[in-house]
């Protein structure tokens, strides 16, 4: 039995995971951007003091956490900066991810497993050292997701290569739900011909589940399979350096890692 945190468990595909990791008799902490109710916390992953302030209080409450599943996630219609200064999808989905994977390491230790979600869309990332300063005014919808994604990918292999902590993987498929909504015209058409045969959230759940609960480590979760990483995504050199300049860019915020 593990003690596994899952964030954004109000989601749909967070909470079937939350769902089905209880029925395996899992102790499961949720985090929500939303007012928490009782066993969930609350945590923004597009904020620097909410990461450190949630962390902060799983130490002063005496939490021993087995696994940090990394499910929440954002996609947005328009550019906006969050209150740290960086893009809103950069911020939650790459930097929020990083930087509480980071901090639970240092306050959990060697023994923690860590989950991370990519997407599909990484087939489709233009991802390169001008990552981090997204242009207003050529700002992607889905392509920044994509590259947010692909970096979050990176880091998993980055991190799994500079630390002891198991990493996996996981990778939903395209889900029904809210995040399918791209806020555009051709939403009710997509609700009617697409969404019918996207996959259920529980479907979309159960490889991040398996990823948080296997003896398996360093493999890309989908469906009921596992993989090891493909080698179109497997860049070391690239991957120090997103390392390596993430780190850089928090400690410009006062974070010390």
């Amino acid at each position: 039995m593990y003690t596994i945190i899952v964030t954004g468990c109000t989601g749909a595909v967070g909470s079937a995971a939350v769902r089905i990791l209880h029925e395996k008799g899992h102790i499961v902490i949720g985090t929500t951007r939303r007012e928490p109710r009782e066993s969930e916390r609350s945590l923004d992953l597009g904020s620097i003091a909410s990461i450190v302030a949630f962390v902060d209080k799983l130490k002063t409450d005496g939490i021993k956490v087995d696994c940090l599943l990394n499910n929440a996630g954002t996609m947005e219609r328009h550019f906006e900066l969050n209150d740290d200064g960086f893009e809103r999808v950069i911020g939650t989905n790459y930097i929020g991810t990083y930087l509480l994977s980071r901090l639970m390491i240092k306050a959990m230790g060697t023994g923690l497993r860590i989950v991370n979600t990519v997407s599909l869309t990484c087939y489709t990332a233009r991802f390169d050292k001008n990552f981090f300063n997204v242009d207003e005014h050529k700002y992607s919808q889905l392509g920044t997701y994509a590259n947010s994604k692909y970096a979050v990918m990176l880091f998993s292999q980055e991190l799994a290569r500079r630390t002891c902590n198991p990493v996996n993987m996981t990778d939903p498929g395209i889900v029904n739900s809210r995040m399918l909504h791209m806020d555009r015209w051709f939403d009710p058409i997509a609700d009617l011909l697409f969404r019918p045969f996207c996959k259920s959230a529980e479907s979309g759940a159960k490889p991040a589940v398996l990823a948080a609960t296997t003896d398996c480590f360093m493999q890309l979760f989908r469906g009921s399979k596992h993989m090891e990483i493909p080698q179109r995504w497997n860049k070391p050199e690239l991957a120090a350096w997103l390392y390596d300049e993430t780190e850089r860019i928090l400690k410009e915020k006062g974070i010390e890692l």
